[in-house]
């Protein structure tokens, strides 16, 4: 408020009005301006719309209209989006998530319902600034549609958000067995290795199967490989077992029952797993039966033998001429110590760092112990897993406490993830688990939920009333590694390779000065030293042979590998998103996929795939591991650049007028 002079008025009374409809209209009158003839109010609107605002000097009594009222542009609240959902959801609990955009501070209202007009409301939220939310209670088989909507600071509501959906299957898959045929004429000490034993099962789901397997049971209950061949049906899975891959006794004679375990996933990831498959052998009669089969171990030993000689003669020349001018106890400690560091350095490998000797080590002491009867032998438990991947955690310590916080079990959890327990007593019991590079419990993973795995643990006490623990999935975080630590992992990866070639070297020469040994003195001690290398030889051809998991990898722009991009997989049939995977520190990730066609997706914001390279229409025909190289980069923002003007230019006019 000035004067006709330009100076300043005090103490004047001014009010805001809008001149037209003023429907939906709040307005914050100003006070009296102040000394510097200062003053103001506020104004929104719920009504989206135009309105023209203006203002009145009232100070006297009369209306004194102030010229250049504004325009106020009031737009309705942006819609949220839904986050696809799976064409099925498993379990009896679905969490939605959704996303808006702008930077406004919103609160959300969700809905469930059986009808997608939303007729009826099955479930719903009241007002909550989260962007997700878990519904309870719902029912198998039963699909859902779900809709968000939102609300401003200032109370105004937007449009409903487009609309998901998802049937819950609650339900496991169906395994019965219609046969078992193939023993014939054979008996526990007459037996042919070449006989084949036939299962027929009915396999059977509501959503349809996703993968089975099947395998033997061991004399200590571990799992074991047998399958020959296995073919499908429609609902009928037939499965084939060699006699000769059956577990037998030092005498080569079968024992007089064995049994199998067959195991169904559904495609929304629940699980039927029946291991009361048995077979009976019988004893072999009164009348006189044929000279049980024993291999020809002898002629073999032999032919190892003879050959073993013609390496050492071949050899033995160059031997003296080179490590031949070793003395003999020298000779002896340098194979003992090449013997044990091949080993060690090959377990190493093995298991992805020397750091996880000490947990194989223990997982060794817990077998031997439960072989020679010192410890009871367990039952499938649970499943320890990253929380973020979903990958199992090999080599994790369980232990397993009593309500006095007494320890009464540990195992360590396979390569598979997997760990044992025996039968407990009623009571309350507890779980803690350690595992390198690991955190738990997991602050990632809440509720009892974690698709597509159930009944997750978080640590919390338990009641066992028919002495069997629950089937626990157990999640942990991984560890945010220290700079020294990134970098000795980032070492240890990419020099893998370089690894295993020195440990093929150190085998090499190792095996040469304890042949060399054995030839010159060819007492015990040196047969001891080159025993030690059998377990060697056997780690090393696994290194180097064995099965090597696939994974694809995400990388900048500079070819550096991206931990912690969200990458997703949808169905192109359904456009529904079906999976989501985290890369891990090394920038890997996969996917295990069912034939179709499929669209792999970058989920994290601000990245985009670089060059324009799209992976859109994957074609899958059969059961795989999906990986893909991706190249990504920062997705730039746009940057609106605003006309310089010269205050001269602005004040002439204004002086002139």
């Amino acid at each position: 408020m000035l004067t006709s002079d330009g100076n300043p008025k005090a103490g004047r009374t001014v009010v805001i009005y809008i001149n037209g409809n003023s429907t939906g209209v709040t307005i914050t009158q100003p006070p009296v301006s102040d000394s510097n003839g200062l003053t103001s109010g506020s104004i929104y609107s719920s009504v989206p719309g135009t309105f023209e605002v203006c203002a009145r000097d009232t100070t006297e009594g009369i209306n004194i209209y102030l010229l250049d009222c504004e325009t106020l542009y009031v737009v309705p609240v942006t819609s949220p989006t839904l986050l696809s959902e799976p064409q099925y959801t498993k379990g009896l609990i679905n969490t939605l998530a959704w996303d808006i955009s702008g930077t406004g501070t919103y609160l959300y209202w969700i809905q469930a319902s059986t009808s997608s007009t939303f007729s009826t409301i099955f479930a719903q939220s009241n007002w909550i600034s989260a962007k997700a939310y878990e519904f309870h209670g719902l029912t198998d088989g039963q699909i859902y549609f779900y809709r968000v909507k939102a609300k401003n600071s200032y109370g105004a509501e937007s449009a409903w958000s487009n609309t998901v959906y998802s049937v819950q299957d609650n339900t496991k898959p169906t395994i019965t067995l219609l046969s078992l045929e193939g023993l014939g004429t054979n008996n526990t000490q007459v037996w042919e290795a070449q006989d084949v034993l036939t299962f027929k099962l009915r396999v059977k789901d509501n959503m349809g199967i996703a993968s089975k397997s099947f395998w033997c049971v061991a004399r200590d209950d571990s799992p074991q490989d047998c399958l020959n061949t296995e073919s499908f049906g429609g609902d009928i899975w037939t499965i084939t077992v060699k006699l000769g891959d059956l577990e037998h006794d030092s005498n080569y004679y079968l024992y007089p029952q064995y049994t199998f375990c067959a195991q169904a996933l559904d495609v929304v990831g629940n699980v039927k797993r029946v291991c009361d498959i048995t077979l009976d052998v019988p004893e072999p009669g009164s009348e006189e039966e044929p000279e049980p089969h024993v291999p020809p171990i002898i002629p073999i030993v032999e032919q190892i033998k003879d050959v073993i000689n013609e390496i050492l003669d071949d050899s033995k020349q160059f031997f003296e001429n080179t490590i031949g001018k070793i003395g003999q106890s020298s000779l002896q400690q340098i194979s003992v110590t090449v013997a044990i560091g091949n080993i060690l350095l090959g377990m190493g490998i093995l298991m992805g760092g020397l750091g996880t000797i000490p947990y194989l080590l223990l997982q060794v002491f817990l077998a031997i112990s439960s072989l020679l009867g010192f410890r009871k032998k367990g039952h499938p438990t649970g499943y320890l897993y990253d929380s973020v991947t979903k990958e199992p955690i090999p080599q994790g310590i369980v232990r397993v406490f009593n309500e006095n916080n007494e320890l009464v079990w540990t195992d360590v959890t396979d390569r598979d993830g997997y760990f044992r327990a025996t039968p407990l007593k009623s009571g309350e019991y507890s779980i803690k688990v350690v595992a390198m590079d690991y955190e738990f419990p997991s602050k990632i993973v809440f509720g009892k939920t974690d698709f597509p795995l159930e009944n997750v643990y978080h640590g919390q006490e338990f009641y066992v009333s028919k002495q069997n623990i629950p089937n626990f999935s157990i999640p942990m975080d991984r560890k945010e590694l220290s700079d020294f630590r990134y970098v000795v992992s980032q070492f240890a990866f990419i020099t893998k390779l370089v690894w295993k070639f020195l440990h093929m070297v150190m085998f090499i020469i190792g095996l040469m000065f304890s042949l060399y040994a054995l030839s010159v003195d060819t007492s015990w001690y040196n047969y001891v030293i080159l025993i030690l290398y059998i377990p060697a030889l056997l780690i090393l051809l696994t290194s180097f042979l064995g099965k090597r998991q696939k994974y694809g990898l995400v990388k900048d722009v500079k070819g550096k590998r991206l931990s912690g991009i969200v990458l997703g997989l949808k169905d192109r049939e359904f456009d529904r998103l079906i999976s989501k995977r985290v890369t891990d520190d090394f920038g890997r990730f996969r996917f295990f996929v069912y034939p179709g066609n499929y669209d792999l997706e970058i989920l994290s914001s601000e990245w985009k795939v670089a060059n324009g390279k799209e992976f859109s229409d994957i074609r899958v025909k059969k059961e795989d591991i999906l990986i893909r190289n991706i190249v990504i980069e920062k997705v730039v923002q746009e940057v609106k650049r605003v006309k310089k003007v010269k205050v001269e230019d602005v004040l002439q006019p204004l002086e002139e007028l």
